[in-house]
């Protein structure tokens, strides 16, 4: 059934008059200086007031207006509307309807009523007085807005003073102190988690069994270090003196080799078989230093001793197999940063090379129980030190990109410019004396004629170009290999006989091999280290889980491979440093919590 529409009809007042005889006259009112044509649909007598709507447009438009504002379509109506034409105000908002005609009709405009405007009685009243006639216009003409805002003014107040707010809010406020109040806070109390007892603190194995009574479990407390940090000539201490003695009890020359003969220069095969039966045994691990190991090396005697340097600038000493105090480990402070660098003179194997990022270069010599620096230079850092073997002369490389030339009896050094970067590792060709390579930051490893050397920049025999930062580079001990490791996961391998320079970015490598490198921050950079005895294989630290060493061999055309891996329950962390013995099966391995791991067939 369809929906009849009504017209929503307005208020009706009391005062509300038929305006019948309106409804057949033609009605017009004026806005905006038009007249608009207009129906009326109620109107009051006090005030005297007329319901219009507007013809052609919505009903919701509809509105009163005073008997000036309408007037009737004749000559008079249409001159007074002329006249009274500029006091017209906006009926109703500026939006446009559409009429139900065609043709165009006039919209009325808005403009807004200030907010401060009050209907006041005399406003009404001067309305009703505009019909009476033009005389009293003067009498009672409408106020302005200035005097109704200060008419409203004074009646607020007015009321506000009978009120009487402000005696109340003085009543009310307090007298202020000027003391400060402070809140206690209440007393946190400390959340107690329950103790965690291992199965190994409880006495019991991984597997929840009891522990034999031979049971030994690891120390890992590493021993008191005497800081040694003065320049010049740096004595030890008495009792530490007294123990770096019977640790070197036995340990000179390296004729004499315990444990048999090594078979030198073996196949690989053999080789293999040999370091199949290698492990870690219960003497042949030890915490060495506190912090993480940069740097170690094997004591070139018959008796397994291991020098290691940390972060710090510890330096530890481990007769391994000993069983005496503080498991065969003595410790120094010689150095105020990482010791980047440790070196037995091939020349006195009792004397031992730091180098440091403090910038000092010391010895240790164990015959005479004392430190002395050899050079320093406080705005350098030294990483790796080399020398040829059976000669006095050592090689430093520095943060800067320099290489010292330093002579350890006159203790005077030459620097060579060969880096616009940090040098890591330089390594000495051994079946060429002068000819050494360098490893650094700037991606590149460079092989140098140490008699070409001069004090400006010296262009490099041979230049390989990496992907990244090259972290080593080492000779094989017969001079034939050259291996780099570097931070784009491959291991690079070159026959030093073959190397001709054809491509803009370097001799192409012989070999390569996929080596996860990536050790992060918090690890020490891997570095490839040759066997001694076996001038084709070389070990490096490895990410593989579980926790592993891994050993390469190399044939004569100097293609790599993968011939072992070392695991062991001992081994649960990344081995970043790795050193062969000279001259026993014997592997040093180290970690980043300054725990040292030596691997040998039968126990030391």
């Amino acid at each position: 059934m369809p929906r009849i529409k009504r017209r929503r009809s307005s208020a009706r007042n009391s005062d509300e008059k038929d305006v019948g005889e309106l409804m057949s006259k033609n009605i017009k009112a004026m806005y905006d200086g038009k007249l608009c044509k207009v129906e009326v649909l109620k109107m009051t007598e006090n005030p005297l007031l007329y319901l219009v709507h507007y013809v052609g447009w919505n009903s919701r438009y509809d509105q009163w207006l005073p008997e000036s504002k309408v007037f009737i379509s004749d000559e008079e109506g249409i001159a007074k509307g002329k006249e009274n034409a500029g006091e017209q105000e906006a009926p109703f908002p500026s939006k446009k309807l559409k009429s139900s005609s065609k043709s165009k009709k006039v919209k009325p405009k808005i403009e807004p009523i200030p907010k401060e405007e009050t209907v006041t009685p005399g406003k009404v009243k001067s309305i009703k007085s505009e019909t009476e006639g033009e005389e009293k216009n003067e009498e009672s003409r409408e106020m302005t807005y200035e005097e109704q805002r200060l008419e409203n003014i004074r009646r607020n107040q007015q009321f506000l003073a009978m009120l009487n707010l402000k005696g109340a809010a003085e009543a009310a406020k307090k007298p202020k102190s000027n003391k400060i109040v402070r809140m206690k806070k209440p007393p946190t109390r400390e959340r107690r988690l329950p103790k965690r007892r291992s199965l190994r603190v409880q006495g019991l194995s991984s597997d929840g069994k009891k522990l034999p009574d031979n049971f030994k479990p690891l120390s890992n407390s590493a021993p008191s270090y005497e800081r040694i940090r003065e320049e010049g000539t740096l004595e030890i201490s008495a009792s530490n003196k007294d123990y770096l003695k019977e640790l070197m009890a036995g340990s000179g020359g390296t004729d004499n080799v315990e444990g048999g003969k090594v078979e030198i220069g073996a196949s690989l095969m053999k080789y293999a078989e040999r370091m199949s039966k290698m492990q870690i045994f219960d003497t042949g691990l030890v915490k060495v230093v506190k912090e993480r190991i940069y740097s170690a090396v094997f004591h070139p005697g018959p008796k397994i001793m291991v020098a290691a340097g940390d972060k710090r600038g510890n330096l530890g000493f481990w007769r391994v197999g000993s069983k005496g105090e503080n498991n065969g480990v003595v410790g120094f402070h010689p150095h105020g940063n990482v010791i980047a660098g440790l070196h037995f003179s091939d020349v006195d194997t009792n004397k031992l090379y730091s180098s440091s990022y403090d910038g000092h270069v010391r010895m240790l010599d164990l015959e005479k129980q004392e430190f002395s620096d050899v050079i320093t230079d406080s705005e350098d850092e030294f990483y790796d030190i080399a020398s040829v073997k059976g000669e006095r002369p050592l090689y430093v490389s520095s943060r800067g990109g320099f290489v010292y030339k330093i002579d350890p009896r006159e203790k005077k050094s030459e620097e060579y410019a060969l880096h616009d970067n940090k040098i890591f590792t330089l390594s000495f060709n051994q079946a060429k004396p002068h000819e050494f390579c360098t490893a650094s930051l700037d991606r590149t490893v460079r092989i140098w004629d140490s008699r070409k050397l001069t004090e400006k920049r010296t262009k490099p025999v041979f230049q390989m170009v990496h992907g990244l930062c090259v972290t080593g580079a080492r000779y094989s001990p017969d001079g034939k290999y050259l291996v780099s490791c570097n931070n784009d996961c491959l291991l690079r391998i070159w026959n030093t006989a073959t190397i001709k320079n054809k491509r803009p970015n370097g001799p192409e490598p012989n070999s390569q091999v996929r080596h996860d490198t990536r050790t992060g921050r918090w690890l020490t950079k891997f570095k490839c280290e040759w066997d001694p005895k076996q001038s084709n294989v070389f070990i490096v630290g490895s990410m593989d889980r579980p926790r592993c060493v891994e050993i390469f061999g190399v044939n004569d055309d100097a293609k790599a491979s993968r011939i072992m891996r070392l695991r062991d329950d001992y081994v649960g962390s990344v081995q970043s440093i790795n050193v062969f013995h000279e001259t026993r099966d014997v592997i040093l391995s180290a970690n980043s919590s300054g725990r040292c791991h030596v691997w040998s067939s039968e126990e030391i």
